[in-house]
């Protein structure tokens, strides 16, 4: 898959965590298992469409922690009951809109 595929599909997976939350504050996120199950779903399809992107694309832009977002789908995927909810709070909250902001600009 080229990577302006995969940056597409990442794009599209950022925008669902963005709508799932946008009514959405930390305690209703705590309190709500669909949108926290939704949101880790996108997560894990970012996480594994990372692990799509070629080792020199990813060089090419050390400013993403490709390894992190790949690490976070593998911790969400394998071990979901025991994942702290203040880090997938923080990362849909603050780190989505940053990858979001770097896709949307490698797409232009």
């Amino acid at each position: 898959m080229k990577s302006t595929d995969v940056l597409k599909h990442m794009q599209e997976d950022a925008e669902d965590i963005q709508r799932f939350i946008q009514d959405c504050d930390y305690e209703r996120f705590v309190a709500e298992p669909m949108i926290r199950k939704a949101v880790c779903m996108s997560l894990i399809n970012i996480g594994e469409l990372t692990k799509s992107l070629s080792t020199a694309y990813k060089a090419r832009h050390p400013e993403i922690p490709w390894r992190n977002i790949a690490g976070l789908r593998d911790v969400t995927a394998h071990k979901y009951h025991t994942l702290n909810l203040d880090v997938i709070w923080a990362v849909a909250t603050i780190e989505i809109p940053k990858l979001k902001e770097f896709i949307n600009h490698a797409l232009e």
